[in-house]
C-alpha cells in the first residue's frame, strides 16, 4: 500500500477511535520518513492520546525547526503548545501559542489566511438530537437515576441556560452539562459508568471536572464538581491538587438551593432559583451568544489565570489554522474582555478585523452581557426641542435600555385638551432617531403597574414636569409600583414645546422677532 494509503488508514483508525492499530501504521513511516509533515501530524495526535505528549514534543521541535512559511510555523508552534499543555508546562505552552498566533498574524500582514475547513463531528441518528428532545430526554433519565442513589446531580452551565432561557436544551449546543456536590463526586461518576456511560480522555486529569460520552447517542456529559464553603459561596471550575494558583480555573457562584422536580423518568434535582447560577455565569443570559465559550468568558471566574489563558490562546490559534476567522475573532475578543492589555490577543484581533474586511466578512457581533437596567418613559415628544433630548439622556444615564412610550393623539387631546402640532407617528419617528433611545412603543396602558414593568423587564420608571400638579398627576399613573422604581427627573427650564409655538404664532420668518427670542 502507497504511503498516502496507509496515511488515510492511520486517519481512519484514529477517527474510530482504534490508537493502537494507528499507531502500528504510523511508527514504522515516522522512522522512515521523519521530517514529513504529513506522517509527523497523524503520529503526534496519536502521542497525545495515549500519553506520550514527551515524544510528541520533540517530534514537533524538531518538524518546527524544519519547516519554512509562517502557516506551517504556526501550526507546529500550536503542536509545541498543546504538547507542553498536556505535559502542564503551562509557561512553555504560552510561550509555543504565542509564537504560533504571531506567525498568524505575519501570514495575515502578507495578505494571506489559512483555508476555512469544516469541522468534523460524530454523525448523530436521527438529525441534531437536541432539537429532537433525545438529548433533553436522555439528561432527566441520567438525572432521575443519579437521584434515586441518593447524588444530588442538577442542570449546569449551557444546559441550565437552554432550560431555564428557551423551556428546551440550546439547538447549537454540543454536550449536556451537570453539577453534583463534591461530597458526592466519587458516587456519581461510578454510578453514571454503571450506567452505561463512557469515561472520555480528558488529557488533563481534573479534580473536579470529567467527560463521559454515551455509546449510542454520541452525546458528551460534561460532569462538573462544586464546593460549598462558610462564606456563603460556592466554587466550582478546574481543580489541580498541588499545583499553585496560576495552574487552576476557579469560579464562584452565591449560594444557591436545591429543589426536586417531577420528570417523566422519575424526580430530579434542580435550581431553585437557576438566574443566581446563570447571572454569575453569564451576566445578561437572556440575550443569546452562541459564540460564549464558557471556560474562558464566565462572568464568576476567579482570576484570569494561566490555565484559562492557555486554553484561550490554544483556540483562538486552532480556529485561525482551520481558517475560521469569525471563530478566531470571537476567542480574541473573549481574552480581552478578560485582560485588555494582552498584546497578543489584541493584535491577533486587529490582524483578524482586517482580514475578514478584506474577505467581506461580516465581523461577529458580540452582546455586552452585562446585566441590563431597563428605563421605561411616556412622553407627547410634540415638536420635539433641547428639554426632550435632555431628559432622554438623563433617562439613559438611570440605566442601561430606554424604551419611550409616545402617547397616542387622542391620550394628548384628553391630557391637554387639543391635537399636538404633530401626530403620533411623526412624533415616534422623532423620538427613535434620538440616540439616547433603545426602543418605542406607541401602545401601552395608561397606567404603569409593577405586572406591566415585569412583563417587560423593566426596571425603572422615570418622568419630569414642570408643575406640581403635572406632578401628581404623573405620580397616579404609577401609583401602584413601589418608591425605588419610580425616578423624577428636573425638567429642563426655558424652553417647552408651548414656547415654540408661540414663537411660531408670533412671527413665522420674523426676523426681529427671532432676534428677540434669542436675547
Amino acid at each position: 500500500m502507497s504511503v498516502d494509503g496507509l496515511l488515510l488508514k492511520a486517519r481512519d483508525l484514529i477517527a474510530a477511535g482504534k490508537l493502537n492499530d494507528a499507531d502500528a501504521i504510523l511508527e514504522p513511516l515516522k522512522s522512515e520518513q521523519p521530517l514529513s509533515q504529513d506522517v509527523a501530524r497523524l503520529w503526534c495526535s496519536v502521542a497525545m492520546r495515549t500519553n506520550r505528549a514527551v515524544e510528541a514534543l520533540a517530534c514537533a521541535a524538531r518538524i518546527y525547526a524544519h519547516v519554512d512559511g509562517d502557516f506551517y510555523k504556526a501550526h507546529w508552534a500550536h503542536v509545541l503548545g498543546t504538547a507542553s499543555f498536556i505535559l502542564l508546562d503551562l509557561p512553555s505552552a504560552q510561550t509555543h501559542f504565542s509564537r504560533s498566533l504571531n506567525h498568524l498574524m505575519a501570514l495575515s500582514k502578507s495578505g494571506k489566511v489559512p483555508p476555512q475547513k469544516k469541522e468534523t463531528q460524530t454523525p448523530q441518528s436521527g438529525g441534531n438530537v437536541f432539537l429532537s428532545g433525545e438529548a433533553e430526554a436522555l439528561l432527566w433519565e441520567t438525572c432521575a437515576q443519579l437521584a434515586k442513589h441518593g447524588i444530588h446531580a442538577f442542570p449546569y452551565a449551557g444546559t441550565l441556560l437552554g432550560l431555564t432561557r428557551n423551556g428546551r436544551l440550546l439547538e447549537y449546543d454540543k454536550d449536556l452539562d451537570i453539577a453534583v456536590w463534591m461530597e458526592s463526586w466519587k458516587a456519581c461518576c461510578a454510578e453514571l459508568e454503571r450506567a452505561g456511560w463512557v469515561r472520555s480522555s480528558m488529557r488533563i486529569d481534573y479534580a473536579n471536572y470529567r467527560d463521559y460520552i454515551h455509546p449510542k447517542l454520541g452525546i458528551t456529559l460534561d460532569v462538573c464538581g462544586l464546593r460549598g464553603d462558610n462564606s456563603q459561596q460556592i466554587t466550582g471550575g478546574f481543580e489541580l491538587p498541588d499545583y499553585p494558583l496560576e495552574y487552576q480555573r476557579i469560579s464562584v457562584f452565591p449560594s444557591f438551593d436545591l429543589i426536586q422536580r417531577e420528570t417523566a423518568f422519575g424526580s430530579c434535582w434542580y435550581p431553585r432559583q437557576p438566574e443566581i447560577i446563570l447571572s454569575a455565569f453569564y451576566g445578561d443570559w437572556r440575550t443569546p451568544n452562541p459564540h460564549w465559550d464558557t471556560v474562558i468568558s464566565a462572568k464568576n471566574l476567579k482570576n484570569f489565570s494561566l490555565l484559562v489563558r492557555c486554553y484561550a490562546y490554544h483556540r483562538l490559534a486552532q480556529s485561525w489554522l482551520l481558517g475560521d476567522l469569525s471563530k478566531a475573532w470571537c476567542y480574541a475578543h473573549q481574552i480581552i474582555l478578560k485582560d485588555p492589555d494582552d498584546t497578543i490577543a489584541l493584535r491577533s484581533r486587529q490582524w483578524l478585523e482586517r482580514a475578514l474586511n478584506r474577505l467581506s466578512r461580516p465581523i461577529p457581533d458580540w452582546p455586552s452581557q452585562q446585566k441590563q437596567k431597563r428605563v421605561y418613559t411616556r412622553m407627547v415628544a410634540d415638536l420635539f426641542h433641547e428639554g426632550h433630548a435632555n431628559f432622554l439622556k438623563a433617562a439613559r444615564d438611570l440605566g442601561t435600555h430606554l424604551t419611550v412610550c409616545v402617547v397616542s393623539d387622542q391620550r394628548v387631546v384628553e391630557n391637554k385638551g387639543k391635537l399636538p402640532v404633530m401626530n403620533q407617528a411623526e412624533r415616534a419617528a422623532v423620538v427613535a432617531a434620538c440616540k439616547h433611545v433603545d426602543a418605542v412603543l406607541t401602545e401601552t396602558p395608561a397606567s404603569v403597574t409593577p405586572e406591566y414593568m415585569q412583563q417587560h423587564g423593566f426596571d425603572i420608571y422615570t418622568f419630569a414636569c414642570a408643575s406640581e400638579q403635572e406632578r401628581q398627576e404623573k405620580l397616579k399613573l404609577c401609583a401602584s409600583l413601589p418608591a425605588e422604581m419610580i425616578q423624577e427627573l428636573p425638567y429642563t427650564s426655558g424652553i417647552s414645546t408651548s414656547d415654540l409655538v408661540m414663537r411660531i404664532l408670533d412671527g413665522v420668518g420674523s426676523k426681529e422677532a427671532g432676534l428677540t427670542h434669542r436675547s
